[in-house]
């Protein structure tokens, strides 16, 4: 087939990331999420589950010069990839490897931790808020976001994956919006001894790319990349025109425009 080359963009996972993720959906839902946080000047930040920076670097310019930023992913090619990217500058940004769940610093290292787009992937939340809760100071704040409802797009592609891949490749994409309602956030944070804690719904319009571009970019930054690509050709042409074709239209309505919902929650050590 003449486009079978979007289904092998170059690169690892963490490239691919911050190529095409970071841009189109990652920087959009950020601002809601820096605006909750009311980062100061001077202020320390733990950025957990990093990825390949874009909080972290977007903290770093609020906080100033005075101000340390330090960002953890538990993958070291996500850590990798951040390192090379130029930080704001007289901005301090410090990267390490590291579990959310078994955080590397001291108690009360922090004024602000942040997490944007992590907790519903975490293995063991209660421990991971926990730990944020531990590196916090006396009144320090924890802001973070997830995906609320599953917007129409990823749903097709789920239902896609099942019918001509593998079922349980749905289950991947329906995590990431697993933690959509915003009385599960409170209650997490509140049992993690946090308090004055707050959940909310705020909705970012996020431009997609052409659908057939935008299938094989998001398969690419996942681990659904390595399941799709031990799939037989005609499995992935399959899924390839079954996605792209229900794509095609909703995005056409839309000009391109997917509103997605997403759940910020604050709350205070």
């Amino acid at each position: 087939m003449n486009d079978v080359s979007y289904r092998h963009y170059s690169g690892t996972a963490a490239e691919n990331y911050e190529r095409y993720f970071v841009p189109v959906i990652a920087t959009p839902v950020a601002h809601d999420l820096l605006s909750a946080a009311a980062l100061e000047p001077s202020e320390h930040v733990l950025d957990v589950a990093c990825g390949t920076g874009v909080i972290a670097r977007l903290a770093a310019e609020r906080v100033g010069s005075s101000g340390k930023v330090v960002g953890i992913d538990v993958a070291p090619d996500m850590i990798e990839v951040a390192r090379a990217i130029p930080v704001p500058s007289g901005s301090a940004i410090e990267w390490r490897q590291g579990d959310a769940a078994s955080v590397p610093f001291p108690d009360a290292s922090f004024d602000v931790v942040l997490c944007q787009m992590g907790l519903m992937l975490f293995s063991d939340k209660a421990a991971a808020l926990s730990e944020m809760r531990r590196v916090l100071t006396d009144g320090g704040r924890i802001a973070l976001n997830t995906p609320g409802a599953i917007n129409r797009p990823m749903e097709i592609l789920a239902e896609a994956l099942a019918r001509n891949v593998n079922p349980d490749l749905a289950g991947f994409v329906h995590a990431i919006f697993s933690m959509s309602d915003p009385t599960a956030h409170e209650q997490l944070l509140r049992e993690a001894g946090f308090g004055s804690v707050e959940a909310n719904v705020a909705v970012t319009t996020i431009r997609l790319p052409p659908p057939k571009e935008f299938l094989w970019q998001y398969i690419n930054l996942t681990p659904l990349g390595a399941f799709v690509s031990q799939a037989p050709e005609e499995a992935q042409a399959a899924l390839e025109a079954d996605v792209v074709d229900q794509w095609q239209e909703f995005l056409e309505r839309g000009a391109g425009a997917v509103d997605q919902p997403m759940v910020i929650a604050t709350g205070r050590a």
